[in-house]
């Protein structure tokens, strides 16, 4: 009779539901079962498996386990890196397929195709498909996140089905269109009258501190520049860094006036103008390297076109335009909101963000990043409103001040 390494187990409870993991005496997690409303149920899928673990007391490192998963749950902040994986009983191609899986961001999708694509099978889709169906690990190993190319969500392997992938999506700013059948990714929600009044009344009753200043300080207006090249408004970034809006301007002007463009210009002229005349223009030693790096992954097709860019979730556009040189996410979120409109965008590194923050809280302190993106959820899915009357408060005093 074959042996099986000795496995363990506990439920435990998320919110009102009971999730529950498994893990050998390496305290390496084998199994993972999402939420269910029932641990009736759950006794039964555990009971029922191949090997059945043995119910035991979890130890620091699956306490740890079990902390994050609550915390991914509840909304608040999760690392799963230091949780250790044990996929020993995992093909070498589900390996494979497993370890793509876990760069993928929170709040990004990938299709089934371009998963295939990435681990070096491109025809392979229905195959990869399999093998995600098979993930013994879901959430530290986010299947959910995984999709069909025309937008629909898929399947989902989970004994609560469908609704569990929505949910967790959900959870991470994914927003769904329920209404379609089947569900499938909404298109990034962009500022247009009807939202943007929606967006004010709900903030007024989510947030009373920040209603009171939506109604005294002027109506929200937020003028978008269109885009008519993904890589002229990140050179434009580029330029206008850790500058005045003035001597910015006056720099651009000299960087565009060197190709005699109308205004335009393109990769190939930043990368044939010699450093000389980018210097002479006003770049940096570090923004002429950044100007080229952006105009070499444009022409290798790195970077996304406008029509891509449209279609792209908010967190892949950040992921994409922060592999560029000189592109950090502030810059990166500066282009979805004024450049491209987004609607639920929130700079958690921004200065006059923290200021406005801790004056409309009435705090001495700015408050750190993750303080701010904590408070901003509240917010969701209309943080570039409340961002922009957050600027808005930082240029005031202090009330009463």
């Amino acid at each position: 009779m074959k042996q099986y390494p000795k496995k363990f187990y506990c439920i435990f409870r998320v919110s009102k539901k009971f999730a529950a993991v498994v893990w050998n005496n390496k305290n390496q997690l084998c199994r993972i079962f999402l939420p269910e409303i029932s641990r009736k149920n759950l006794l039964d899928i555990i009971e029922r498996m191949q090997n059945p673990p043995v119910a035991a007391t979890p130890g620091p490192q699956i306490l740890h386990s079990i902390d994050q998963i609550n915390s991914y749950f509840s909304g608040d902040d999760f690392d799963f890196k230091r949780i250790k994986l044990d996929l020993s009983e995992c093909t070498e191609a589900g390996k494979i397929v497993y370890k793509h899986l876990q760069k993928l961001k929170p709040g990004t999708t990938i299709s089934y195709g371009a998963l295939a694509k990435a681990v070096g099978k491109p025809t392979a889709a229905r195959a990869i498909g399999n093998i995600v169906g098979k993930n013994p690990l879901p959430l530290i190993i986010p299947c959910h996140r995984v999709i069909k190319s025309d937008g629909a969500l898929g399947g989902f392997s989970s004994s609560s089905g469908l609704g569990q992938k929505i949910e967790m999506l959900k959870i991470e700013g994914v927003e769904i269109e329920e209404s379609q059948q089947p569900p499938r990714l909404a298109p990034p929600a962009i500022l247009t009258p009807e939202l943007i009044e929606n967006g004010l009344k709900y903030l007024c009753r989510k947030d009373k501190e920040l209603g009171k200043w939506i109604k005294k300080l002027p109506r929200f207006k937020l003028a978008t520049d269109n885009i008519s090249s993904p890589f002229q408004a990140l050179l434009e970034t580029i330029v206008y860094q850790q500058l005045t809006g003035k001597a910015a301007a006056t720099i651009y002007a000299r960087v565009l006036s060197l190709f005699n463009s109308n205004g335009m210009v393109n990769p190939l002229d930043i990368i044939r103008a010699k450093d000389s005349e980018l210097r002479k223009a006003g770049l940096s030693g570090a923004k002429i390297l950044a100007a080229r790096d952006l105009a070499e992954r444009t022409l290798a097709g790195e970077v996304p076109t406008l029509a891509q860019l449209e279609r792209m979730q908010n967190q892949e556009i950040l992921d994409r335009l922060s592999e560029i040189r000189g592109i950090g996410n502030w810059t990166a979120e500066m282009i979805l909101i004024f450049k491209l409109g987004r609607a639920d965008v929130l700079a958690p590194d921004d200065y006059g963000l923290k200021k406005g923050m801790a004056i409309l809280r009435n705090r001495k302190l700015l408050p750190s990043s993750v303080e701010l993106k904590k408070e901003g959820k509240l917010w969701m899915p209309y943080r570039t409103i409340a961002s922009w009357y957050l600027w808005r408060i930082a240029e005031t005093q202090l009330p009463g001040g």
